[in-house]
């Protein structure tokens, strides 16, 4: 009998399970042209789960995002400034992404308002209406910048006798290594009758959204800043002593402190930047009126209330590149590290976004920023106009 000899390609694609393996350690992008190798290939690809498994191991594998998506100040195309951090992304010095492909009118502004592990959420905003979202029309779309899918959102409206005087905050919860499916908080304030907000949910797994009554009383939130998803909860920052945040698990707002450095009663410090890395959430800013340096304030897992976690002095930085004006320097977003030494803050100067290695000192040049469209270009762009880009496969 004759012995039939299989290439290694034949036993790959015979064995679906080890394909499976192979394929989830190929970054996102590239698995995009991979579809086109075989109809089993675009099969695998293409399925829901695979793009769930392929999100938990690069998840896993490497928490630092692939880049950053700045806001650019509602500009009316939907083209936001691409900060590349890491990997294939970072082969340009000056970037954009373009999101043509959400097909919004030109009557129009599109807004980015979130981004959670992969997902965007945008807002596109009639711009007869103002800048502001109270009077005008509002239609959320959430997407995936990887593999260009998209959903439209219509957003609730509230239940206030005046319209007009509210004030809206929006949070996007997603986590591959939990579930699936994805929510988007949306949280009405009448600052001007009952501070008592209205909560609306939306889940993709119902696509529908709920209201949920609250008996909890609003401290003035802070409007430019988004919500920040970090352990199973949305966040929102303040200039009171306290704030809010949104438990995805029990579907519950909730009160957490704020670093009394940032509170309108004991306001010795300029708050810069709220986000989240590594599973920790985190505050940064700056000495009033002494530009020295800056804090980054990190809060404790039980919620109990912040530590400082690093002091970055900008002395030796300003020493190394005396043409560059520190002192209107701007964070855009805080890189923790598996290893501390290893950790970095990305912080725009003069046009221009740069990663400081905390221990360090040292500067690297990430992306040449253009000016926003309709603002001053000296204003720059600030921490609440940043987002974290990852790559993904998971589906919209």
């Amino acid at each position: 009998m004759k012995r039939v000899s299989l290439s290694s390609a034949e036993v790959i694609a015979g064995n679906q399970d080890l394909l499976t393996e192979i394929l989830i350690r190929i970054p996102a992008k590239p698995l995009l042209k991979f579809k086109c190798v075989s109809k089993q290939w675009l099969s695998l690809i293409s399925d829901p789960r695979f793009c769930i498994l392929h999100a938990c191991h690069h998840r896993v594998l490497n928490p630092t995002p692939n880049a950053l998506l700045l806001n650019n100040f509602y500009s009316s195309t939907p083209t936001f400034q691409f900060v590349p951090l890491m990997g294939d992304d970072a082969s340009s010095h000056s970037q954009v992404a373009v999101f043509d492909y959400l097909n919004v009118s030109p009557n129009y502004w599109l807004k980015i308002k979130n981004s959670c592990n992969g997902l965007i959420l945008c807002m596109s905003i009639f711009y007869g209406g103002g800048f502001d979202d109270a009077g005008s029309e509002l239609k959320g779309i959430i997407c995936n910048p990887t593999t260009k899918q998209f959903k439209t959102l219509s957003f609730p409206v509230p239940k206030f006798r005046d319209s007009k005087t509210y004030s809206s905050f929006y949070g996007l919860a997603f986590d591959p290594l939990k579930s699936q499916h994805y929510k988007i908080i949306c949280l009405h304030v009448d600052y001007r009758g009952s501070k008592n907000p209205q909560v609306y949910l939306y889940s993709s797994l119902t696509n529908s959204w709920s209201f949920w009554q609250n008996s909890l009383e609003a401290p003035t939130l802070y409007g430019f800043v988004n919500g920040v998803f970090c352990n199973d909860a949305i966040h929102w920052c303040s200039y009171e002593q306290t704030t809010l945040y949104f438990d995805v698990n029990t579907e519950s707002l909730k009160i957490m402190p704020m670093p009394p450095i940032f509170s309108t009663v004991n306001r010795s410090r300029e708050f810069m930047y709220f986000g989240e890395s590594r599973g920790r959430l985190h505050m940064a800013g700056i000495r009033s009126h002494f530009i020295s340096g800056f804090d980054v304030w990190e809060m404790a897992s039980d919620y109990s209330g912040w530590s400082l976690l690093y002091h970055v002095n900008l002395r030796s930085v300003k020493r190394a590149f005396p043409k560059k004006e520190f002192d209107s320097f701007t964070i855009l977003n805080v890189l923790r590290a598996e290893k501390e030494e290893e950790s970095k803050v990305v912080i725009s100067v003069d046009s221009t976004a740069m990663s400081l290695n905390i221990f360090g000192g040292t500067l690297k040049t990430l992306s040449v920023l253009e000016p926003g469209l309709g603002f001053p270009a000296d204003l720059g762009y600030e921490g609440h106009d940043a987002f974290q880009y990852f790559q993904s496969l998971v589906c919209v």
